[in-house]
């Protein structure tokens, strides 16, 4: 099977939750013996340096085309004045893309065209001029429902209602390019009912992010692995790891930060809090100077990091889809603390595989807890370790998918 993965930004280095998504399925597909070509967007945000397209193109052919998508107000007041679409949307519009687009098609022959999330659907119109064989949407979130969360939880007025505005486009968005593809493959359960309710129709199938398990070290099912994962732990301290330009992520740190650990620290004097993420603003980065908190910023080695710093806390209340950092860290018999948003996507159970805490004093509690026993982090770490190495083994889940796309593809 041949594929083109059309990309919305680059799928490498796998860094954040998108990025690992994108990459680990079309790494899988070439290890099962199938070709991926990348076409990818490259922004101000999400670029491609030299190093790592030098470490893409060993594995597949990659191009790329630079987009200046990078938030501006005036073209954003513009937008909510004039137009009817999303903001977010349209400034993945280019001409150069679509010429490069059209390029690949009329130059080789593939068997599938998958575009990874909703803001390339416009290009699908395109691809049905120069492409007869099969288009899929990768769902990565239902995208409206993230501005529909951040609007319920934003304090700001003005934000509060940009958010509802913008929510209600990208429904409006999803809906018009609702069917417009060949097959869907939303990331959770959850999304696909959600999808079948906006009024999908098209043949469906649940692939979530899943992770490269062969590579990640340290790490065994059984009871004596557990316990020696367990002793490189820091018992006093706990982590925070994602992207910080993200608004869920800010949204969640800040919370658990303001609302959670000064109690956590009163209580436990020596425990620190260990932060990690790309793209931390300044404003962001002189919130969390505080006493316990160590910033790290972005870091090359996110398994060591989640290995040497305890806890993984996971404060979720706005986003979607599945937080694929989560399901890494359990990979990685590191245990979790959530809420149950963080969760969302994932077949867990709170105090056997992860710990789901609904607000700050249950989260406090929780995150005591699993300081104070280390039975329990063991026994979570354990559980953690085979839901996660059963169910989201990257060539599995790569497997099953190309057999679905190969049950429908034309």
């Amino acid at each position: 099977m041949k594929v083109l993965q059309v990309c919305h930004k680059p799928p490498y280095p796998p860094h954040d939750g998108g990025s690992m998504a994108m990459f680990g399925l079309s790494g899988s597909f070439i290890r099962l013996g199938h070709d991926v070509t990348v076409l990818s967007l490259c922004t101000p945000k999400h670029n491609l340096s030299e190093e790592n397209r030098h470490n893409l193109t060993r594995l597949m052919p990659v191009h790329t085309v630079f987009v200046r998508t990078s938030f501006n107000i005036p073209a954003l007041f513009v937008n909510f004045i004039f137009s009817k679409k999303p903001y977010n949307a349209v400034r993945f519009i280019s001409n150069n893309f679509h010429d490069k687009l059209i390029c690949l098609l009329s130059s080789d022959h593939y068997d599938v065209v998958q575009l990874e999330g909703l803001f390339l659907a416009p290009y699908i119109t395109t691809i049905r001029k120069y492409f007869s064989g099969t288009i899929t949407m990768r769902a990565h979130n239902v995208e409206h429902e993230i501005w529909q969360r951040l609007s319920s939880t934003e304090k700001n007025l003005f934000k509060k209602y940009y958010f509802s505005v913008l929510a209600k486009r990208i429904r409006q968005f999803e809906s018009e390019y609702m069917n417009r593809y060949d097959l869907l493959v939303p990331m959770t359960e959850r999304d696909l009912v959600t999808f079948n309710h906006m009024g999908n129709t098209r043949p469906a199938f649940v692939c979530p992010a899943g992770i490269d398990t062969d590579s990640i070290e340290a790490v065994a099912e059984n009871s004596a692995g557990a316990e020696q994962a367990d002793r490189f732990r820091d018992r006093n301290s706990v982590f925070f790891l994602g992207s910080l330009d993200w608004m869920p992520n800010q949204e969640g740190l800040l919370w658990f930060v303001t609302k959670v650990f000064p109690e956590l620290i009163r209580r436990n004097p020596e425990l620190k809090l260990h932060i990690a993420g790309r793209n931390a603003s300044g404003r962001l980065t002189a919130r969390l100077i505080r006493p316990g908190i160590v910033f790290h910023g972005e870091i090359r080695d996110a398994g060591t990091f989640m290995q040497l710093h305890g806890i993984m806390v996971a404060p979720c209340f706005s986003g979607g889809g599945m937080r694929v950092k989560i399901i890494e860290a359990m990979a990685r018999s590191v245990p979790v603390i959530t809420t149950p948003l963080g969760a969302e996507g994932i077949p867990v159970t709170s105090g056997e595989n992860i710990i789901i805490a609904s607000d700050a004093d249950d989260f406090l509690m929780q995150t005591e807890r699993l300081l104070k026993d280390a039975e329990l982090c063991r026994e979570v770490s354990r559980n953690a370790y085979n839901l996660a190495s059963a169910g989201f083994n990257n060539i599995k889940l790569a497997s099953a998918l190309a057999d679905f796309y190969n049950q429908h593809r034309k």
